[in-house]
């Protein structure tokens, strides 16, 4: 049982990393809303000008209108901000409990009972914390006796969903930049 501290030290940094994503998920579906909003209200207004290059313009706008109602109302279904004030309400809970002066065992079992009553985070939040302490932070990071490091597995699924992530928000962020200025790229232009 001499790793209880331990266990519980890392569980709450991992909550910590649950708990940013989730913030930074709900910031970003918050930007993206209102950067898509602003996108089709442009293409409204400028509407003359647009649809000689885009002939289905109409169309366009009216998908896009409904798919910014769409996103907006599946962004809030993930209840981004609650998972976040949830995770941050176990991880206080679990840095009170290394504070407190309890035997081993009764430590054990107050933490069971914590985390019992929150939810579990991913995986994949309990490897960002692995490489982003030990690589990152070039910290050594350890379970009893045993040292915790990276292993390739989670150097792929770590590097994988980053590229990915920020691909799709580049993606997300440049698309409709692109489709705007289209039709004034000399040449470039649909006729």
């Amino acid at each position: 049982m001499s790793n209880v501290d331990d266990r519980i030290w890392i569980t709450s940094r991992v909550r910590m990393i649950a708990e940013r994503k989730a913030i930074r998920n709900q910031n970003f579906s918050y930007i993206s809303v209102t950067y898509y909003s602003l996108f089709t209200v442009i293409l409204s207004v400028f509407s003359k000008f647009y649809v000689q290059s885009y002939p289905m313009l109409e169309e366009i706008n009216l998908s896009a209108s409904v798919v910014v109602l769409v996103a907006s109302l599946v962004a809030g279904g993930f209840r981004f901000e609650t998972r976040a004030n949830i995770y941050r309400e176990c991880y206080l809970k679990l840095q009170r409990l290394q504070s407190k002066a309890l035997s081993d065992e009764d430590r054990l079992i107050e933490y069971l009972d914590i985390l019992d009553i929150y939810p579990n985070h991913s995986e994949k939040d309990y490897y960002d914390l692995i490489v982003n302490h030990t690589y990152w932070e070039g910290k050594k990071l350890k379970m009893g006796d045993d040292a915790l490091v990276p292993t390739s597995f989670m150097w792929i699924s770590y590097i994988f969903r980053h590229i990915f992530y920020y691909a799709c928000v580049l993606f997300l962020f440049v698309a409709p930049l692109i489709f705007l200025a289209w039709p004034l790229i000399p040449g470039w232009a649909c006729k």
